[in-house]
Order: structure tokens, then sequence, then C-alpha cells
């Protein structure tokens, strides 16, 4: 599932960063960089949806979060600013299909309903099934798909954020791979349109959730 917690600065094209190097998450840092994501979306518009209790959303996201960081690293679509200020997920090419159920049971979501709460599962699957319909009816073939990207709110504004799209934009181009993400904040478009996206849908997944915009970008935009 797609989120945004970053904060750049905005109109224009988007300079590439001259010194923040990003490179794949390592074992022992997923629980840190779930960290950096907990406190980049604990205020995100579809958590506050899908996690109301803010006394329990921390504990419920960083469960989530720890897991999902371990299984897309397996898959080498976890990455890292070189400060360690900002974190990104991406499903790669060959894996456009979507990931196997087994990888999902490997990395414990099975434990989900214990940790989440026997309520949550249910509209967060929704959200989930709605977002693969979604992906699968806008893309075919191999493409990058951006999952999660997110900046420590003490370190927004340094260009994590931009250097963790250019560093698999970059790949992407090179392969000749378009590229696809989806926001549930209307204001992140005009972000992602500034590295040649162009949106493709926009609606919530069901009554009163935050919006679903989809985005797709041609290689070598």
């Amino acid at each position: 599932m797609t989120s945004h917690g970053l904060a750049e600065a905005s109109g224009g094209a988007i300079p590439r960063p001259k010194t923040l190097n990003v490179r794949p998450v390592e074992s022992d840092e997923c629980r840190a960089a779930a960290e950096v994501l907990l406190r980049a979306f604990f205020d995100f518009s579809l958590n506050q949806y899908l996690f109301p209790d803010p006394t329990k959303r921390a504990y419920q996201l960083r469960f989530l979060y720890q897991r999902t960081l371990a299984m897309y690293r397996e898959v080498g679509g976890a990455f890292i600013t070189e400060d360690g200020s900002g974190v990104a997920l991406w499903t790669p090419p060959q894996y456009w299909r979507g990931l196997s159920v087994w990888r999902y049971l490997r990395a414990g979501f099975l434990r989900t309903p214990f940790h989440v709460g026997w309520d949550m599962p249910s509209m967060r699957l929704r959200a989930l099934r709605d977002i693969d319909r979604r992906h699968h009816g806008e893309t075919q073939g191999p493409h990058w798909s951006l999952e999660v990207i997110g900046a420590d709110p003490a370190r927004q504004r340094t260009g994590s954020g931009t250097a963790l799209v250019r560093h698999v934009l970059d790949q992407a181009d090179q392969q000749g791979l378009p590229a696809y993400v989806i926001t549930h904040d209307r204001k992140n478009v005009a972000y992602y349109e500034r590295f040649g996206f162009r949106l493709v849908g926009d609606a919530p997944f069901e009554p009163g959730a935050p919006p679903t915009c989809s985005l797709l970008r041609p290689p070598s935009a």
C-alpha cells in the first residue's frame, strides 16, 4: 500500500541531489528503518482512517512496517538514504504480478489480527484489494512500483525523498521500464508529476476513505 510521508520543496522540476546516496536496507537496519516510517506516517490520513485509535497506532504500524521492510528487503526493493533519514519500498519489475502469499506468511503477516486487531484487517484488506485491482488494471508487464516512501519528520526537506525516487527511476530508465505509484493524498500528485508521472486514476477505495490517486510514468520521462 503506497504511502507518502515527505515534505519537499514545491514548484518546478525536482533537482537531482548530488550528495545524498541511496543503498539497499541491510538486515540489521529493518527495525531502525521501520521507526523512520512510523514517525513519517503516524499522522498520515490513511493510517488515521485504518488505525483510528492513536494510543494503539504506533504498536500496530510498527508490527506492519517491520514485517513489510523485511519482506521487501528479501526481493531487493527496500532502500534507505546513507544518513538513514529516508526509506522507500519498491516492488521490482520481476515481481510485477505481486509478491507471493508465501512471502507474506513467511514475514509473519498471519499474526496480524493478534497485533493489529480483529476489526482492522477487514478494512485494510478492502483497501489492499482496491489497490491491487487498480494496479493490475492500469499497468501491464514488468515495471517498478513504489509502495511506501517516507522521511523522518526531523529530516524532511533535505532531499531524501528525491534521492529515493531518483535512485529507482534511473534504474527504470536504464531498463526501459515504466514506474507506477499510488498515493492517498492529492497534494502528492503534483510532487510525482514533477518526476514525470501522470495521473491515471483518482477515487477513494470506499465512501469516507482518503482518496486513492494512481500515477504512471513511462520510461525515460
